[in-house]
């Protein structure tokens, strides 16, 4: 028997059954270093320089970014000479007919000099003069030439051996930190190859030496190499503990190359964030109607941020590091804006939708604290956590309202906010995680392997099913279970992703993509071949919608919008890394 992907159906004031909602479905810059200290220039104004005078003396460390620093050199030599020269001073002579060249020199430099009487005398003066090129200007020159040619030395030596630059923004928004690393392994997107600085001869300028280094464009992670040479760890972690901790870093690498990641993959996931990034509007939130083409059929602003967030972040992208840290800080601080005093995100969003909303927006910002450890961001994940606790209903679900009857889409959230919790280092209530299984229990048919959508409903649907599935490996199911098995090999392997499927749930997809990576093997790879077959080349690749995912075949795309189906198919391309493997893979 195959299950349709119908996501079952629910109580209508109005006596239709209709299909469930979906989620909504069923550091500082461097300081920079002082100048140099220049050589002091002697108080005595010298006559102006002829032509190749200032040829000869120009300063080296001059230029077109440098106008006030010109400035107050030539204040320094010229101002005393458009002085007006007042009465001479009557000054003995002291001079000796025998006074050596230098102490002429030193003379001329440091004490009172006669004043011609005439012009004549005066111009004549000033043209010996000119002709002169002081020692101690040559002596800078040559001092400043050396200083610099030295100072090559350390860049040459910095340069040998891996030297890599990490870029990212900085909390403020303004300023991205900057670390240079010797010889630490760096993400492959992020390490920047700098040619040697060869030692210059001494007859060069040593200015034109200090030449800018082109940066090469990155915008993939490994989207040239072959992800299976990628770093590899000994012992893959699994288990809840560990859940959010394969998102960045060596371990990512590692986890794309065990579970068949791919740079096309990889290139999907790139562009579908910068489509998201480009939809954000200014208060940080993200729409479900817009501005996009094919919105959805009803604004909810917490669901629709809280889905973008979590696509971010399962890509290892948070409000601290990363090239859309600014993106993601800005949705959390509209997500923990709305939060009022019980935990509760979604109060403003329509009433059959609120809890779908809250159930999200608990997953991102309790992920993003694990990701973190943000003390901003802990008491708003504990107050989530603490509501959904509090709002779990008698049946041992959740569903609209709080505390108020159940159905499998919303629980299957809520739960997966509880397990997050966990995730994250968070305290969440092992008896309430343990009592969704009477729930569920109220919801199964055949041995526990198909799922419908709640207890008043009698036909199991496809992706109940795989939530329900996904939820009982949360809550213990071994891999060897034989529901699980029995579900995995009946239902969710004949009903792979297809590209020319007339109507398909991305909803499904979702859920079922999670199981089988849990489950993983044979079954994980033939589920797999199909999937990272079929989604990046369904992604739109031009037009304004470029990097999204179009919503017209789509079972709940026409409630959900472009914004629901892209956020769902990044979360599949991420599934390698986004969550651990519950299961030792080994």
């Amino acid at each position: 028997m195959s299950l349709s992907q119908d996501s079952g159906t629910m109580e209508n004031p109005r006596g239709n059954q209709v299909p469930p909602p979906v989620p909504v479905p069923p550091s500082s810059p461097p300081e920079p270093k002082p100048p140099a200290a220049k050589p002091a220039i002697p108080p005595t104004p010298a006559p102006p320089p002829s032509p190749s005078t200032q040829a000869k003396c120009k300063n080296p460390r001059s230029s077109s970014s440098q106008p006030s620093a010109r400035k107050n050199l030539q204040q320094r030599t010229l101002e005393p000479r458009l002085q007006p020269v007042s009465q001479p001073v009557a000054r003995p002579n002291t001079e000796l007919p025998n006074r050596t060249r230098s102490q002429t020199l030193s003379r001329r430099f440091f004490s009172w000099r006669k004043v011609p009487q005439t012009a004549s005398e005066n111009a004549a003066k000033q043209e010996e003069e000119g002709r002169r090129a002081p020692s101690w200007l040559v002596s800078f020159v040559f001092h400043l030439a050396l200083l610099l040619i030295l100072a090559l030395i350390p860049i040459r030596d910095l340069t040998e051996g891996s030297f890599s630059l990490m870029l990212g923004e900085a909390a403020d928004d303004k300023y991205g930190d900057i670390q240079v690393n010797g010889d630490e392994t760096a993400d492959p997107s992020e390490m920047v190859e700098v040619e040697p600085v060869s030692v210059v001869e001494e007859t060069a300028d040593p200015i034109e030496t200090l030449k800018l280094l082109e940066m090469p464009d990155f915008d993939v992670v490994a989207q040239e190499a072959d992800l299976a040479d990628t770093v590899k760890l000994e012992k893959i972690p699994f288990g809840i503990r560990n859940g959010l901790t394969g998102r960045q870093g060596p371990l990512k690498d590692a986890l794309l190359a065990k579970f068949g990641g791919s740079a096309e993959t990889e290139s999907a996931v790139e562009l579908g964030l910068k489509w998201l990034a480009k939809q954000q509007k200014s208060d940080g939130s993200w729409s479900l109607i817009g501005p996009y083409s094919d919105g959805g059929a009803q604004e909810n602003r917490t669901a629709a941020t809280a889905l973008a967030l979590n696509a971010f972040l399962g890509a290892g992208y948070t409000h601290q590091e990363g090239k859309y840290a600014s993106n993601v800080k800005l949705g959390l601080k509209y997500l923990t804006r709305r939060q009022d005093s019980e935990g509760f995100y979604s109060k403003r969003e329509p009433s059959r939708q609120q809890m779908y909303a809250q159930a999200i927006a608990s997953i991102a910002v309790t992920e993003a604290y694990g990701m973190t450890e943000d003390e901003e961001l802990r008491q708003s994940a504990m107050r989530a956590i603490q509501f959904a606790e509090w709002s779990q209903s008698r049946k041992k679900g959740w569903r609209y309202e709080p505390r108020e009857d159940a159905d499998l889409s919303v629980t299957g959230w809520f739960l997966m906010a509880l397990q997050t919790a966990r995730m994250a280092g968070l305290p969440a209530s092992k008896d309430k995680i343990d009592s969704v299984s009477e729930f569920l229990d109220s919801v199964s048919f055949e041995d526990q392997t198909r799922y419908a959508y709640s207890d008043f409903e009698r036909d199991p649907s496809l992706s109940m099913t795989a939530e329900g599935v996904l939820c009982r490996i949360y809550l213990g199911w071994t891999r060897s279970d034989p529901s699980l098995l029995s579900a995995v090999v009946d239902d969710l392997l004949p009903n792979k992703p297809e590209m020319n499927a007339e109507q398909y749930s991305v909803y499904y997809w979702y859920y079922a993509t999670q199981v089988l990576h849990h489950v993983g093997g044979k079954y994980w790879d033939e589920w797999n071949e199909a999937m990272k077959a079929t989604l990046p080349k369904m992604q739109v690749k031009s037009s304004d919608e470029a990097g999204s995912w179009d919503p017209g075949q789509d079972m709940f795309g026409a409630s959900g919008g472009r914004l629901y189906t892209t956020c769902l198919n990044i979360y599949c391309l991420e599934v390698y890394y986004r969550h651990l493997a519950l299961y030792d893979m080994k």
